[in-house]
């Protein structure tokens, strides 16, 4: 009688933590058919990946600790799904690494009523502007993030910024909705130097958005040198407006840089987009620019990027995407980075279409 007393109580409590604890495994798998032509090298064609979502495996799980506490963790790596590899480095002055990994983010939190606290390796205040208000959510042969940073912008932080998208050793703390006002949200970050270069970063981001339109504004500076001689400074404001028949974004963003080989370079970019849904069809279109200001001027680029996406389901859709990109002085931006490289002051231009899956 005991022994099952016993069985049944462990049992049962068992089924109450389960209860209280969820763990999710989940991913995306893009591939695509691409064409790319770049002066210089001239054109090719690839079976590639992320063209209209970056492909990526990841579990995240949350426990209820009781009185509105909660904790939880997040892991997710990326993956480039035509080869079944994973990316070797984030920047950041990581070294590359062998296999599979999880730089896109490593991050376990506490969180409440009040906000949530969150430790690791995680998107940067002053990434968020540019994904949530590009129509082809800086992803792909049309996303934005193709003009960002100018190569004798890098130069002038001697290569090793990479907190533009991720930083690690990360602190957050996520402002709830609702806790000081409906809609209004936040996020402030500090990532400890640790004597990496590039490694130590200080943002934040606040935004604010009610029905159908939103905006959000962001800042934040890395020191490219473990001394702090050389910094890298961004800020960006961006919005967006949902009529219902079409969704029009648009931003700005401005980078500079202090000390390091091009000291006083600063660089432009600004978007403005739209997104037409249509029953399972969504139709994109944008037109973005860099221009290049300080000991980079002349420097600089345009876009234009088209697309279509066509719902199969929730989780499953087709897509095509075109991109054409004019560059000015010594720019050599490209619609794929990991592309064919480009005669300096030319022009890239590509088309992908795929298949995009998330579980």
């Amino acid at each position: 009688m005991k022994k099952a007393l016993l069985f049944v109580s462990t049992a049962a409590a068992c089924a109450a933590a389960a209860a209280q604890s969820s763990v999710t495994l989940f991913g995306v798998v893009d591939v695509n058919v691409g064409w790319i032509d770049n002066t210089g090298p001239g054109d090719t064609w690839q079976l590639g990946t992320n063209g209209m979502s970056t492909s990526r495996l990841g579990f995240r799980g949350v426990e209820d600790l009781g009185g509105g506490l909660k904790a939880s963790f997040w892991l997710e790596g990326e993956i480039d799904a035509d080869t079944g590899t994973a990316r070797a480095s984030f920047g950041n002055g990581d070294p590359a690494t062998s296999g599979f990994n999880f730089q896109r983010r490593s991050t376990v939190s506490l969180s409440n009523r009040f906000g949530e606290v969150r430790l690791g390796r995680d998107n940067v205040p002053t990434y968020w502007t540019w994904t949530v208000y590009d129509p082809f959510g800086a992803t792909g042969v049309g996303s934005s993030q193709n003009l960002q940073t100018d190569t004798r912008l890098l130069s002038g932080t001697n290569g090793s910024y990479g907190t533009a998208s991720r930083a690690s050793n990360l602190v957050s703390y996520i402002l709830p909705d609702g806790i000081v006002g409906k809609g209004l949200t936040g996020q402030l970050s500090v990532a400890a130097g640790e004597n990496a270069p590039g490694n130590k970063y200080y943002g934040g981001r606040i935004g604010y958005a009610d029905g159908p339109y939103s905006i959000a504004a962001a800042y934040g500076e890395t020191d490219v040198t473990v001394s702090g001689d050389i910094t890298h400074s961004v800020w960006n404001i961006g919005g967006s407006w949902n009529f219902g028949f079409v969704k029009v974004s648009g931003f700005f963003a401005r980078a500079e840089v202090s000390g390091g080989l091009f000291a006083g370079a600063d660089q432009d970019n600004w978007l403005i987009g739209a997104a037409v849904p249509f029953e399972q069809w969504n139709f994109k279109l944008a037109y973005s620019e860099a221009k290049g200001g300080g000991t980079i001027s002349g420097n600089g680029g345009t876009q234009i990027a088209v697309g279509v996406d066509y719902n199969l389901s929730k989780r499953s859709a087709l897509y095509a995407n075109y991109s054409h990109i004019d560059n000015d002085g010594s720019s050599t931006f490209r619609v794929i980075s990991a592309g064919p490289s480009i005669t300096a002051g030319g022009t890239s231009q590509g088309v992908q279409a795929g298949i995009r899956h998330s579980f």
